[in-house]
Protein backbone atom coordinates (compact mmCIF):
# COMPACT_ATOMS: atom_id res chain seq x y z
CA UNK A 1 0.00 0.00 0.00
CA UNK A 2 2.86 2.11 0.93
CA UNK A 3 4.37 1.22 -2.24
CA UNK A 4 0.89 2.26 -4.63
CA UNK A 5 0.83 5.94 -2.59
CA UNK A 6 4.53 6.43 -3.36
CA UNK A 7 3.63 5.51 -6.98
CA UNK A 8 0.45 7.76 -7.24
CA UNK A 9 2.46 10.85 -5.41
CA UNK A 10 4.91 10.11 -7.63
CA UNK A 11 2.19 10.17 -11.04
CA UNK A 12 0.67 13.31 -9.89
CA UNK A 13 4.13 15.13 -9.18
CA UNK A 14 5.16 14.03 -12.84
CA UNK A 15 2.28 14.84 -14.42
CA UNK A 16 2.34 18.45 -12.64
CA UNK A 17 5.51 19.27 -13.61
CA UNK A 18 5.24 18.21 -17.17
CA UNK A 19 1.90 20.64 -17.28
CA UNK A 20 4.43 23.29 -15.72
CA UNK A 21 7.00 22.75 -18.44
CA UNK A 22 4.73 22.59 -21.23
CA UNK A 23 2.93 26.21 -19.77
CA UNK A 24 6.61 27.54 -20.28
CA UNK A 25 7.98 26.30 -22.88
CA UNK A 26 4.60 27.19 -24.82
CA UNK A 27 5.29 31.07 -23.42
CA UNK A 28 8.64 31.24 -24.24
CA UNK A 29 9.11 29.83 -27.74
CA UNK A 30 7.28 32.20 -30.38
CA UNK A 31 5.80 29.25 -31.97
CA UNK A 32 2.26 29.67 -33.80
CA UNK A 33 -0.72 28.96 -31.49
CA UNK A 34 -2.18 27.17 -34.69
CA UNK A 35 0.63 24.84 -34.08
CA UNK A 36 1.78 24.43 -30.44
CA UNK A 37 -0.78 23.82 -28.32
CA UNK A 38 -1.50 24.60 -24.95
CA UNK A 39 -2.82 22.33 -22.15
CA UNK A 40 -6.25 24.26 -22.35
CA UNK A 41 -6.08 23.92 -26.13
CA UNK A 42 -5.80 19.69 -25.41
CA UNK A 43 -8.60 19.72 -22.27
CA UNK A 44 -10.96 20.77 -24.62
CA UNK A 45 -10.14 18.34 -27.08
CA UNK A 46 -10.54 15.63 -24.92
CA UNK A 47 -12.74 17.04 -22.04
CA UNK A 48 -14.84 20.04 -22.56
CA UNK A 49 -15.00 20.70 -26.07
CA UNK A 50 -18.45 19.62 -28.40
CA UNK A 51 -16.28 16.47 -29.55
CA UNK A 52 -14.79 15.44 -26.59
CA UNK A 53 -16.33 11.98 -26.20
CA UNK A 54 -15.66 11.68 -29.97
CA UNK A 55 -12.17 12.78 -29.66
CA UNK A 56 -11.21 10.73 -26.59
CA UNK A 57 -12.68 7.45 -28.22
CA UNK A 58 -10.91 7.77 -31.33
CA UNK A 59 -7.51 8.42 -29.41
CA UNK A 60 -8.57 5.28 -27.14
CA UNK A 61 -8.81 2.77 -29.82
CA UNK A 62 -5.75 3.72 -31.38
CA UNK A 63 -3.89 3.97 -28.19
CA UNK A 64 -5.20 0.50 -27.51
CA UNK A 65 -3.45 -0.75 -30.69
CA UNK A 66 -0.05 1.04 -30.24
CA UNK A 67 -0.14 -0.73 -26.82
CA UNK A 68 -0.92 -4.11 -28.41
CA UNK A 69 1.99 -3.51 -30.50
CA UNK A 70 4.42 -2.54 -27.52
CA UNK A 71 3.73 -5.40 -25.81
CA UNK A 72 4.82 -7.46 -28.47
CA UNK A 73 8.46 -5.94 -28.47
CA UNK A 74 8.58 -5.85 -24.51
CA UNK A 75 7.63 -9.46 -23.95
CA UNK A 76 10.29 -10.72 -27.18
CA UNK A 77 12.97 -8.02 -26.11
CA UNK A 78 12.85 -9.03 -22.18
CA UNK A 79 12.70 -12.56 -23.40
CA UNK A 80 15.91 -12.32 -25.29
CA UNK A 81 17.74 -10.46 -22.93
CA UNK A 82 17.25 -12.79 -19.92
CA UNK A 83 18.07 -15.49 -22.32
CA UNK A 84 21.32 -13.94 -23.57
CA UNK A 85 22.27 -12.70 -20.09
CA UNK A 86 21.83 -16.24 -18.61
CA UNK A 87 24.48 -17.63 -21.51
CA UNK A 88 26.90 -15.01 -20.74
CA UNK A 89 26.30 -15.99 -17.08
CA UNK A 90 27.33 -19.33 -17.47
CA UNK A 91 29.73 -18.90 -19.87
CA UNK A 92 32.79 -16.17 -20.11
CA UNK A 93 33.95 -16.67 -23.27
CA UNK A 94 30.75 -16.27 -25.18
CA UNK A 95 30.44 -12.86 -23.35
CA UNK A 96 33.63 -11.94 -24.36
CA UNK A 97 33.14 -12.63 -27.82
CA UNK A 98 29.61 -11.11 -28.63
CA UNK A 99 29.01 -8.57 -25.82
CA UNK A 100 31.28 -6.27 -27.65
CA UNK A 101 29.25 -6.73 -30.61
CA UNK A 102 25.91 -6.72 -29.63
CA UNK A 103 26.64 -3.46 -27.57
CA UNK A 104 28.26 -1.76 -30.89
CA UNK A 105 25.21 -2.89 -32.91
CA UNK A 106 22.71 -1.31 -30.41
CA UNK A 107 24.71 2.62 -31.64
CA UNK A 108 23.22 2.27 -35.01
CA UNK A 109 19.87 4.41 -35.45
CA UNK A 110 16.69 2.24 -35.79
CA UNK A 111 15.50 4.22 -37.84
CA UNK A 112 17.66 2.78 -40.68
CA UNK A 113 17.74 -0.61 -39.37
CA UNK A 114 13.74 -0.84 -39.07
CA UNK A 115 13.36 -0.64 -42.99
CA UNK A 116 15.53 -3.45 -43.18
CA UNK A 117 13.33 -5.51 -40.36
CA UNK A 118 10.44 -4.85 -42.33
CA UNK A 119 11.60 -6.46 -45.40
CA UNK A 120 13.00 -9.28 -43.71
CA UNK A 121 9.81 -9.90 -40.88
CA UNK A 122 6.95 -8.15 -42.61
CA UNK A 123 4.49 -5.73 -41.68
CA UNK A 124 2.31 -7.85 -39.17
CA UNK A 125 2.79 -9.08 -35.65
CA UNK A 126 6.33 -10.52 -36.05
CA UNK A 127 8.12 -7.30 -37.92
CA UNK A 128 6.27 -4.98 -34.76
CA UNK A 129 7.37 -7.26 -32.03
CA UNK A 130 10.98 -7.03 -33.83
CA UNK A 131 11.53 -3.99 -34.39
CA UNK A 132 9.99 -3.43 -30.65
CA UNK A 133 12.62 -6.03 -29.36
CA UNK A 134 15.32 -4.72 -31.33
CA UNK A 135 14.91 -1.15 -29.18
CA UNK A 136 14.09 -2.85 -26.08
CA UNK A 137 17.16 -6.15 -25.70
CA UNK A 138 20.08 -3.88 -25.38
CA UNK A 139 19.38 -1.69 -22.57
CA UNK A 140 17.39 -4.41 -21.01
CA UNK A 141 20.63 -7.15 -21.88
CA UNK A 142 23.11 -4.78 -19.96
CA UNK A 143 21.20 -4.26 -16.93
CA UNK A 144 19.91 -8.01 -16.03
CA UNK A 145 23.73 -8.77 -16.42
CA UNK A 146 25.12 -6.42 -14.23
CA UNK A 147 22.71 -7.31 -11.69
CA UNK A 148 23.38 -10.83 -12.35
CA UNK A 149 27.60 -9.96 -12.16
CA UNK A 150 26.92 -8.21 -9.06
CA UNK A 151 25.94 -10.95 -6.78
CA UNK A 152 28.38 -11.80 -3.74
CA UNK A 153 31.05 -13.85 -4.65
CA UNK A 154 31.37 -15.02 -1.43
CA UNK A 155 27.97 -16.41 -1.38
CA UNK A 156 27.76 -18.04 -4.58
CA UNK A 157 31.21 -19.92 -3.27
CA UNK A 158 29.36 -21.02 -0.04
CA UNK A 159 26.17 -22.85 -1.79
CA UNK A 160 29.64 -24.56 -3.80
CA UNK A 161 31.37 -25.38 -1.24
CA UNK A 162 28.09 -26.83 0.81
CA UNK A 163 27.90 -28.97 -2.88
CA UNK A 164 25.78 -27.25 -4.54
CA UNK A 165 26.36 -27.05 -8.28
CA UNK A 166 26.57 -23.65 -10.61
CA UNK A 167 23.12 -23.63 -11.51
CA UNK A 168 22.14 -24.25 -7.78
CA UNK A 169 24.25 -21.25 -6.96
CA UNK A 170 22.51 -19.63 -9.47
CA UNK A 171 19.07 -20.22 -8.53
CA UNK A 172 19.18 -19.89 -4.75
CA UNK A 173 21.73 -16.38 -4.71
CA UNK A 174 22.18 -15.15 -8.18
CA UNK A 175 18.68 -15.19 -9.64
CA UNK A 176 17.06 -13.49 -6.20
CA UNK A 177 20.01 -10.64 -5.72
CA UNK A 178 19.34 -10.03 -9.12
CA UNK A 179 15.58 -9.56 -9.32
CA UNK A 180 16.04 -5.94 -8.32
CA UNK A 181 17.89 -5.17 -11.50
CA UNK A 182 15.52 -7.25 -13.65
CA UNK A 183 12.76 -5.65 -12.94
CA UNK A 184 14.73 -1.89 -13.02
CA UNK A 185 15.07 -3.25 -17.13
CA UNK A 186 11.49 -3.90 -17.11
CA UNK A 187 10.66 -0.55 -16.22
CA UNK A 188 13.43 0.97 -18.72
CA UNK A 189 11.79 -1.70 -21.33
CA UNK A 190 8.26 -0.15 -20.87
CA UNK A 191 8.70 2.90 -22.19
CA UNK A 192 11.36 1.88 -24.78
CA UNK A 193 8.94 -0.99 -26.08
CA UNK A 194 6.20 1.71 -26.73
CA UNK A 195 8.79 4.08 -28.88
CA UNK A 196 9.56 0.40 -30.74
CA UNK A 197 5.70 0.02 -31.23
CA UNK A 198 5.39 3.65 -32.69
CA UNK A 199 8.34 3.45 -34.90
CA UNK A 200 6.97 0.48 -36.29
CA UNK A 201 3.34 2.34 -36.75
CA UNK A 202 5.13 4.94 -38.67
CA UNK A 203 7.55 2.84 -40.70
CA UNK A 204 5.64 -0.53 -41.41
CA UNK A 205 2.06 -0.66 -40.27
CA UNK A 206 0.68 2.48 -40.05
CA UNK A 207 -1.32 1.87 -37.55
CA UNK A 208 -2.21 2.64 -33.85
CA UNK A 209 -1.21 6.30 -32.39
CA UNK A 210 1.82 6.15 -34.67
CA UNK A 211 0.45 5.90 -37.81
CA UNK A 212 -2.13 8.52 -36.65
CA UNK A 213 0.23 10.65 -35.10
CA UNK A 214 1.76 10.75 -38.89
CA UNK A 215 -1.19 11.58 -40.44
CA UNK A 216 -2.21 14.33 -38.02
CA UNK A 217 0.91 15.66 -38.87
CA UNK A 218 0.87 15.55 -42.85
CA UNK A 219 -3.31 16.71 -42.52
CA UNK A 220 -2.33 19.89 -40.00
CA UNK A 221 -4.43 18.00 -37.18
CA UNK A 222 -2.03 19.65 -34.28
CA UNK A 223 -4.92 19.51 -31.58
CA UNK A 224 -5.49 15.78 -31.98
CA UNK A 225 -1.28 15.33 -32.54
CA UNK A 226 -0.98 17.02 -29.15
CA UNK A 227 -3.55 15.13 -27.53
CA UNK A 228 -2.79 11.98 -28.79
CA UNK A 229 1.37 12.60 -27.42
CA UNK A 230 0.05 13.75 -24.12
CA UNK A 231 -2.39 10.63 -23.55
CA UNK A 232 0.75 8.13 -24.73
CA UNK A 233 3.19 9.75 -22.27
CA UNK A 234 0.70 9.75 -18.93
CA UNK A 235 0.13 5.94 -20.02
CA UNK A 236 3.37 5.63 -19.89
CA UNK A 237 4.22 7.25 -16.75
CA UNK A 238 1.42 5.01 -15.47
CA UNK A 239 2.54 1.36 -16.44
CA UNK A 240 6.06 2.74 -15.27
CA UNK A 241 4.54 3.57 -11.57
CA UNK A 242 2.66 -0.28 -12.21
CA UNK A 243 5.64 -1.97 -12.80
CA UNK A 244 7.15 -0.21 -9.66
CA UNK A 245 4.12 -1.48 -7.32
CA UNK A 246 4.67 -4.92 -8.91
CA UNK A 247 8.74 -4.52 -8.07
CA UNK A 248 7.98 -3.28 -4.23
CA UNK A 249 5.56 -6.45 -3.82
CA UNK A 250 8.01 -8.75 -5.28
CA UNK A 251 10.99 -7.37 -3.40
CA UNK A 252 8.88 -7.22 -0.34
CA UNK A 253 7.79 -11.22 -0.58
CA UNK A 254 11.41 -12.25 -1.63
CA UNK A 255 13.18 -10.03 1.64
CA UNK A 256 10.20 -11.56 3.91
CA UNK A 257 11.56 -13.27 7.12
CA UNK A 258 11.05 -17.44 6.72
Amino acid sequence: MRSAARSLITTFGAVVTILVVWTLFIGVVDVSSYVAKSPADVWTYLVSGADAAANRADIAAHLVRTLVDASYGFVLGLALAAGVSLLFYFSRTVENMFLPTVTALHAIPMVTVAPILVLIFDRGVVGTAVIGAAIVVVPALLTMLHGIRSTPRTDVEMVVAYGGSTLTAFWKVALPHAIPTWFAAARVAVTTSVVGALLAEWLATGQGLGGQMLRDANEFEFARLWSSVVVLTITCIVIYQIVSVIEAAVTARMSAPR
